[in-house]
């Protein structure tokens, strides 16, 4: 009896011990995730930027956004499922692509994170716009329609935008420094390309998810 009532308490013990983050554990979160927790801080200050700003945005504003960032609902409300899915990846592609492409410069390093800052600011404009003008039905529009398939590609975004940052560094360092790289640039590109490969499948299943949840439930909210 004795020996039950100490393994419950020792088990009781253990169970309110809360392990202690450690300086080195630190270290570690940061060598392994510090880019990717940069660029996902960086998409999320544009997410807050976008929706302060969405409240002094005029009409003619966020119609001239359309094209990257759903800001024109009414335009968007007259596609079909196809032409629905084509805005989406079009819109998702470039920046995917751009950011691609800003990884094969050694510059890429200082334009990236402004790719994924006006990314995670249209997401926030839109976002602002619905809640402000549209109020709770907005909210829901948002959450229930948007919501999934952006999610969805900001994830693939943080993702290959840290392995891209990765190599346009690595070339950066090569170029100017003239500090060899970790390994061969040729096999650092072709990791690229199947990296980007792998996020382009991640963006073309959210345009997916976008264009099925629009033709579902978007003809339910009058706006």
């Amino acid at each position: 009896m004795r020996s039950i009532v100490f393994s419950f308490k020792k088990s009781a013990l253990a169970g309110r011990r809360i392990r202690r983050i450690t300086l080195s554990d630190l270290r570690y979160f940061f060598k392994r995730y510090g880019i990717r927790a940069l660029f996902a801080a960086i998409l999320l200050c544009g997410l807050v930027t976008g929706s302060i700003c969405a409240q002094n945005s005029d009409e003619s504003l966020l119609n001239s956004l359309d094209f990257l960032f759903t800001t024109n609902l009414d335009a968007r409300l007259a596609q079909n499922a196809a032409g629905t899915f084509c805005a989406c990846f079009a819109s998702d592609f470039i920046f995917l692509f751009s950011v691609f492409l800003f990884g094969l410069t050694p510059w890429g390093v200082f334009v990236m994170p402004l790719a994924v800052l006006f990314k995670g600011f249209g997401t926030g404009i839109t976002a602002g716009y619905l809640f402000l003008s549209e109020g709770l039905a907005g909210v829901g529009f948002y959450l229930l329609v948007l919501l999934p398939g952006t999610f969805l590609f900001c994830i693939a975004l943080v993702l290959f935008s840290a392995k891209s940052f990765a190599f346009s560094k690595n070339m950066f360092g090569f170029t100017f420094g003239k500090h060899l790289p970790p390994k061969p640039m040729r096999s650092g590109l072709l990791v690229l390309c199947s990296q980007f490969m792998s996020s382009l499948i991640m963006t073309f299943c959210a345009s997916l998810i976008d264009a099925a949840l629009w033709t579902l439930f978007a003809g339910a909210f009058n706006f």
